[in-house]
């Protein structure tokens, strides 16, 4: 499973790219983050799932696309 990441969210995990494993949910998908980069859980992002930012948790396919989003302002 790869997921993008952008903005200052690059500098915490060093890649425009993660690669996992596998992730039932986006809440399992979260957690697997965190654990491997601990900068995260004091991150603001948002997940993305088919470039729709998630609410709550959401049911991930293994073709999903996944994004994590910062924080970001329009103008």
């Amino acid at each position: 499973m790869t997921i993008k990441v952008f903005g200052q969210l690059h500098d915490i995990v060093g890649s425009n790219l993660i690669e996992v494993e596998s992730a039932a949910n986006t809440d399992e998908l979260i957690q697997q983050l965190q654990l491997k980069y601990p900068a995260l859980k004091d991150s603001k992002y948002k997940v993305a799932v088919n470039r729709n930012i998630i609410q709550s948790n959401a049911t991930l396919q293994k073709d999903a696309e996944i994004a994590l989003l910062p924080p970001f302002s329009g103008g």
